[in-house]
């Protein structure tokens, strides 16, 4: 009812607060997400709409709704996903919420299977749309649930399970996402996830703390101050990306700058340049 009458956001709002209460509502809150999804494609009727209120709560329920529902009557999902995208402006925020959402949905619709979901991306004409697929596939693997949704390419004795085999230009994404798993399998651990992040290959141990940094703020949306000492808490090197991914995450969670420049002005002075550089970095997003 509070999509038909409000927006999506306030459902998701409004359950996010419910499922802290109630043990019985979170068992069954991927399904009840699931359904706000779908109501909300039958609402707008347009995909990207329905996308700029994804929300990964419950395991991605949301999108899964709004994929199955932008779907269920197309007579090839798979040569479907090809013009999906196609009405919103390349390079821009809209669209690169597209074509992350159609990662995580052929990745629901394979079964999380990961190579042929990654090889589905590659079949994208541009880099832009090939890159932002794969981060939606990382992103899913990582958050899936493994009773609703398994996935096979996860390995709780090794979080970092499947990056060291993934080629190279799907590796930054794959180590960017495996924290949510590594925290899924020690919750609050943030911490912890840092100096785990040490473990990474060298070239992409950036790329995984500026993944602690994202999933940080995800769940502590509105205490970035708290962030910001996780982000300080192990060696020197990672508290850069970790901001990075803190801000980036901000950012993409209000679908605008404007909230992350205030956020700038609100951390220590030695941050506060990482802080706007990531601002800045994303701005093409929102050029138009």
């Amino acid at each position: 009812k509070s999509v038909n009458d409000k927006d999506p956001a306030i459902a998701l709002a409004e359950l996010r607060e419910r499922v802290k209460r109630d043990d019985s509502l979170l068992r069954s809150c991927h399904a009840l997400v699931h359904e706000v999804g779908r109501a909300s494609y039958e609402k707008y009727r347009d995909f990207g709409e329905a996308m700029k209120y994804e929300d990964e709560i419950c395991n991605s329920g949301y999108l899964h709704g709004v994929i199955e529902a932008h779907f269920s009557k197309a007579p090839d999902v798979f040569a479907a996903i090809k013009t999906v995208c196609d009405p919103y402006l390349p390079e821009t925020f809209l669209s690169w919420e597209c074509y992350h959402g159609i990662g995580h949905g052929v990745m629901y619709y394979t079964s999380n299977d990961l190579p042929r979901s990654l090889g589905m991306c590659d079949s994208y004409d541009s880099d832009f749309a090939r890159a932002t697929c794969a981060n939606g596939v990382f992103m899913e693997n990582f958050n899936s649930d493994q009773k609703l949704h398994p996935s096979k390419f996860l390995k709780s004795d090794d979080p970092f399970y499947p990056c060291a085999e993934q080629a190279t230009r799907h590796k930054r994404d794959c180590y960017l996402y495996a924290p949510a798993y590594y925290l899924g399998l020690k919750e609050n651990d943030y911490v912890g996830a840092l100096k785990w992040c040490d473990g990474a290959e060298v070239p992409y141990k950036s790329a995984c703390a500026q993944g602690v940094g994202s999933q940080a703020i995800k769940e502590n949306i509105n205490n970035p101050k708290f962030v910001e000492e996780i982000c300080a808490s192990n060696e020197l090197t990672q508290r850069a990306p970790c901001i990075d991914g803190m801000v980036r995450l901000y950012i993409n969670h209000h679908g605008s700058l404007a909230p992350a420049k205030i956020l700038c002005g609100q951390l220590k002075p030695s941050n506060r340049q990482t802080c706007y550089f990531s601002v800045q970095s994303n701005s093409g997003l929102f050029t138009n």
